[in-house]
């Protein structure tokens, strides 16, 4: 039941705090002044600052600019019949949003003198079911409106409203606290329960259908245990117990079918309103579609290149594109339209647009014959290379360019660009492993290392030319490997090198590569299928294959075996992980122009074309 209130009659905000007016008990007090309720004044205590009684003191912290404190510093020092006719036209959520400001609003929004602003927010939300005897306005609110977390441990995000329960829960404390109604009604009725239930259905108890929530189960025992005096009275006669025990039931019972009934409304509110949503986000998803569209469109491309898109993380966003989003995501976009328009035509057979990109390969191939070989780890792919230059992208794509002057001019600057780019890659990986460990203990053959986002070891140098494939982008996290380092120092131990037997604490990765030695795993040498255990030929490996080898038995189990020259005939070589990926520098690099592909070759056909040479 609300009131109204006269807007002269209304005092200011600072005067409901002063006077008591709006108290978190929810107690009417008046418009009269009750400052002699307050507590007597002790003359020891220290003075507080002493403000206007009309007007709240605004605390900001000094030097902050305007846009930080807020165009709306001002409201709280504005009369109670103004507040009240803006608080008016605000929504539920709002108005929580108002309330946890601070303590004067939460005073004010708290106080039954405010129960109409609550109720007349409701009425701005489109079938917004009814708050429910059994909770106030504000608490009504705070379930529909105040934030999707969990109730009992805060966590994020909880979109599910139990609606049943009055709560909001995550599936951990669902697991937790949800008692099967099996195991609690049986001392206490067989007939419906007089808690609230949920159908909610977790995996810890799937064969369940209704749970009830342990709160409420504590509340109920409350309540019966303050009927049980009158129950179990020595003095009463078993029909008065009876009745008073059916009254009691019955009372609950109507009130969890009072739940159960608004929970079925809420529900199909709720569904609907998920449903509204959705179709808003989706309209708000391809309004941003349609103008990246545009915008790629005033670049040059085709409309069924950015449909290619569409599934690309900043497209398929529900958030309205700006200027300043576009500025952020265009670099990012760019480099997937350019492969979708590569893939466009070089399915679609363009020859003009193959012969155009075969000329960019040509150039790429030269450029790589005149790098480092350590730079040649870092180097993108082509496609990488091509579609990471708008310019260029653009440039074979161009359908007029008399003698490929502008794909030309293009090429040589994307490239030009490159170098630099490369050797500073180089610098900063560098400076990332020497930060790890000492220079001279990472030449070690026994420094071993594994990259933490791809799990995969290396050892030694080839930690600076690593390509990582896990979710960094910004150099390899590198933690070293024991397994790795007990693994060379049983394969030192073999070639004669080991701590004991010779100079192994001292043997570099270098040293190693040049014996060439090759070690056969004994314990991989037997496997069974089907129940028949078969033998299997040996693979052979090198040392780094040996790292990179792992098989049923821990590191320290493993018996490797050195084998010569003749011994290797027959068995299987297994010595070249990264087959593929060699070239005599020497000789024109191999390149399939129509792909632009660089064709490498194995270790072994290398070493064959350069004993011919």
């Amino acid at each position: 039941m609300s009131a109204y209130i006269a807007p002269g009659e209304l005092p200011s905000l600072s005067e409901v705090c002063l006077h008591g007016v709006a108290s978190n008990c929810g107690q009417d007090s008046g418009n009269g002044h009750v400052l002699a309720m307050l507590p007597p004044h002790d003359e020891h205590q220290t003075k507080r600052t002493r403000t206007n009684p009309g007007k709240i003191l605004v605390t900001a912290r000094a030097g902050l600019s305007r846009r930080i404190r807020g165009r709306l510093s001002e409201l709280p020092t504005m009369p109670l019949d103004i507040l009240y006719e803006i608080f008016g036209h605000l929504l539920p959520s709002d108005l929580l949003t108002l309330s946890r400001v601070n303590k004067d609003f939460r005073q004010l929004l708290m106080s039954r003198r405010s129960l109409f602003l609550w109720k007349r927010s409701y009425n701005l939300v489109s079938d917004a079911p009814p708050c429910p005897e059994d909770m106030s306005e504000p608490a009504w609110a705070h379930l529909l409106f105040g934030g999707n977390y969990c109730y009992s441990c805060g966590a994020k995000p909880v979109t599910k409203i139990l609606f049943s329960l009055r709560r909001r829960a995550c599936k951990s404390c669902m697991r937790m606290q949800y008692v099967t109604t099996s195991s609690i009604l049986s001392d206490i009725t067989h007939r419906a329960s007089p808690m609230p239930t949920g159908n909610t259905i977790h995996q810890s108890k799937p064969w369940c259908t209704e749970h009830i929530w342990d709160e409420d189960i504590k509340a109920f025992r409350l309540e019966f245990n303050a009927l049980a005096p009158r129950v179990l009275d020595p003095n009463g006669s078993p029909d008065e117990m009876e009745v008073l025990f059916s009254e009691f039931l019955d009372r609950k019972k109507k009130q969890v079918a009072y739940i159960k009934e608004h929970a079925r409304v809420c529900v199909e509110w709720e569904k609907e309103r998920n449903a509204d949503r959705s179709a808003v986000l989706s309209d708000v998803k391809a309004k941003r579609l349609e103008d990246i569209k545009a915008r790629f469109a005033e670049l040059g491309y085709v409309e069924e290149d950015v449909k290619q898109l569409r599934w690309h993380r900043e497209v398929s966003v529900s958030k309205p594109l700006s200027d300043r989003v576009w500025q952020r995501i265009e670099p990012l976009l760019i480099p997937e339209i350019n492969k979708a328009r590569d893939m466009r035509l070089r399915h679609a057979g363009d020859e003009r647009y193959l012969e155009r990109r075969g000329l960019v390969v040509d150039q790429w191939a030269r450029f790589m014959t005149t790098l480092p070989p350590l730079h040649l780890a870092f180097l993108p792919s082509f496609l990488g290379f091509l579609c990471q230059n708008r310019g260029l992208a653009c440039a074979v794509a161009m359908a007029n360019d008399p003698e490929n002057q502008t794909l030309n001019e293009q090429t040589r600057e994307a490239i030009s660009r490159l170098g630099p780019e490369l050797e500073t890659e180089k610098r900063e990986r560098a400076a990332i492993l020497r930060r790890s460990t000492d220079e001279q203990v990472l030449s070690l053959a026994t420094s071993v290392y594994t990259c933490v986002s791809c799990d995969q070891t290396m050892s030694g140098l080839h930690t600076l030319a690593h390509h990582c494939y896990g979710p960094r982008t910004q150099g390899p996290e590198l933690e070293f490997s024991d397994e790795g380092r007990i693994t060379v120092e049983m394969l030192l131990d073999v070639m004669g090198l080991g701590k004991e037997t010779g100079p192994g604490k001292e043997t570099t990765e270098l040293e190693m590569d040049r014996r060439e030695d090759r070690f056969v795993c004994v314990g991989c040498s037997m496997a069974t299928y089907g129940g028949i255990r078969n033998t299997l030929p040996c693979i052979v490996r090198d040392w780094r294959s040996c790292i990179a080898h792992s098989c049923s038995k821990e590191p320290e189990d493993r018996t490797w075996l050195l084998i010569g020259e003749t011994l290797r005939e027959g068995l299987r070589w297994d010595g070249d992980p990264i087959f593929g990926a060699y070239a005599c520098m020497r000789c024109p690099l191999p390149v399939d122009r129509r792909c632009g592909f660089i064709e490498w070759q194995g270790l072994g056909a290398i070493k064959e074309h350069i004993k011919k040479e």
